[in-house]
């Protein structure tokens, strides 16, 4: 009875180091991504404009205006969340389209998308 109240104890000690040092870990990977993400803001915002919008969507009024807002680095948080929820829309239909082009431009401007929502939260 004793050895497994220790071996439950032990246990629940290295399971709580082992979860302690991924967290860390995972803190450590965005604290690295989020730069390289930004630094290359002009090269997914050119890949997006090529390849991500799809050949049958109109581009509105208020996508453009987004859009131009990233560009100027001016986007605010909930214009990042708007903006990533077309892009969604868009990443749906290059799924069901199967356009992989539009899939990776549309995932690398959500991710930047991300990390200015995340950093304009800060």
């Amino acid at each position: 009875m004793e050895l497994g109240v220790i071996l439950v104890l032990v246990f629940g000690a290295v399971a709580a180091v082992w979860f302690y040092r991924l967290n860390t870990r995972s803190n450590d990977t965005h604290r690295y991504i989020a730069p390289l993400i930004v630094l290359r803001k002009e090269e997914l915002m050119n890949n997006y404009l090529q390849k991500g919008v799809l050949p049958n969507s109109v581009v509105s009024h208020r996508k453009q205006y987004l859009i131009d807002k990233l560009e100027a680095d001016t986007i605010g948080y909930l214009e990042a969340r708007e903006l990533i929820k077309v892009l969604k829309m868009e990443e749906a239909e290059a799924r069901r389209t199967a356009n992989e082009d539009a899939l990776v431009a549309i995932l690398g401007l959500a991710a930047l998308l991300a990390m200015v929502a995340g950093l304009s939260t800060r």
